[in-house]
């Protein structure tokens, strides 16, 4: 008798588009209002942040980052991270390395209830005021070309554009193509020139 065993295809083609936005902290920051009543706070660990697994988190919180944690009364409603140390992008598989004084802000996420009432960029704008206090020079946030939400919460933060990285995998094959703005930011991605 002859098994065979087939497991299925496995994602042989991607294509991404990131758009990579900075804002200078040393500048004033534009605190954007959430149109429902919002707190956040900052955690350095062990906060459980639903939907995020436990080991993913983690791991995260074991590397130094942070959880910037939105809350409506005593519901969590939104949260983001912030990494200060080199961090894996797995949209574009590359490593984002980040210099002393710049922060990555990254994995944003939003209850989908409370999407749309500006809680999104009132969670940026706090967590860039956080680490302008502690003297940071600037934060780092990209968002997917095609996300046009996001990419308006981040704009309306006072975040520019200053690259926009096209990033394709055909059957193993990588490639990224970086088109590059007006930078100030010291961070690179691992496969820039």
């Amino acid at each position: 008798m002859i098994y065979r065993r087939f497991e299925g295809f496995r994602r042989v083609r991607k294509h991404e588009v990131l758009r990579m936005y900075a804002l200078d902290l040393k500048g004033a920051i534009k605190m954007v209002k959430p149109q429902i009543p919002v707190k956040y706070s900052v955690h350095e660990g062990p906060l459980s942040i639903d939907p995020i697994e436990d080991l993913t988190r983690d791991e995260r919180y074991a590397k130094g980052d942070r959880a910037i944690v939105a809350r409506v009364k005593q519901h969590q409603v939104a949260y983001l991270f912030a990494a200060t140390t080199d961090t894996w992008v797995g949209e574009i598989e590359d490593w984002f390395n980040i210099p002393q004084g710049e922060v990555y802000l990254y994995d944003a996420y939003t209850v989908a209830d409370y999407r749309g009432r500006r809680v999104y960029p009132f969670l940026i704008c706090a967590a860039a005021d956080y680490f302008k206090k502690r003297a940071y020079r600037f934060a780092m946030i990209f968002a997917a070309a095609r996300n046009k939400d996001s990419i308006k919460g981040i704009e309306r933060c006072g975040f520019r554009c200053y690259e926009v990285v096209d990033y394709r995998n055909f059957l193993g094959l990588k490639s990224w193509h970086y088109r590059v703005g007006e930078r100030y930011v010291r961070a690179r991605l691992g496969n820039e020139n």
